[in-house]
């Protein structure tokens, strides 16, 4: 195994690390204060950055475990945040890849158009469309508020991320 094997290997497994973290923060333990009853979205934010930078397919298959983890904890989404989560991190991986750049900023607004996506989507497809009534009130009571909750938590995943990607990357060597 080469050296830049061995280290885009441990940075993987980093990437896994962070991911299963999220999962635990988001889901199971009340780390983070309920604001208007609600919760931040982690795993939607952690596999956007770490496609941006690594490329579609690392981000896709980040998206992909990060959405499996997802979709193990949701009651009514069977499948749909692993297919979300694979396709926008896909998606985001190929746009920074060609047009973007990666900073802050850039994530900032990758992050707010694919957690707004979400929101609404999820909205449209597993409560307005079951026949919820005013799932107009549903949405903006809870699910603005945890998209709000969900966005200002972004600026920690990119330095954790950035940080990871510096510190393991192909020509850092440590001598």
């Amino acid at each position: 195994m080469t050296v830049q094997t061995k280290i885009k290997t441990k940075r993987y497994f980093i990437y896994a690390l962070i991911i299963f973290l999220a999962h635990i923060l988001q889901n199971t333990v009340p780390v983070f204060p309920e604001i208007l009853s609600v919760r931040p979205v982690l795993l939607l934010s952690v596999a956007v950055c770490i496609a941006m930078f690594e490329g579609e397919i690392v981000g896709a298959a980040a998206g992909l475990l990060a959405g499996m983890l997802w979709d193990t904890v949701t009651v009514t989404a069977d499948g749909y945040m692993a297919l979300y989560l694979t396709v926008a991190c896909a998606i985001c991986g190929v746009l920074l890849r060609i047009f973007l750049r990666n900073n802050i900023a850039t994530y900032f607004i990758v992050n707010s158009a694919v957690l707004v996506i979400y929101l609404v989507t999820y909205v449209l497809f597993f409560i307005a469309a079951r026949g919820v009534d005013s799932s107009m009130a549903i949405f903006f009571k809870y699910y603005v508020p945890m998209g709000l909750y969900s966005f200002i938590l972004t600026p920690f995943w990119y330095l954790l991320i950035r940080a990871i990607y510096r510190k393991f990357s192909a020509d850092y060597t440590e001598y």
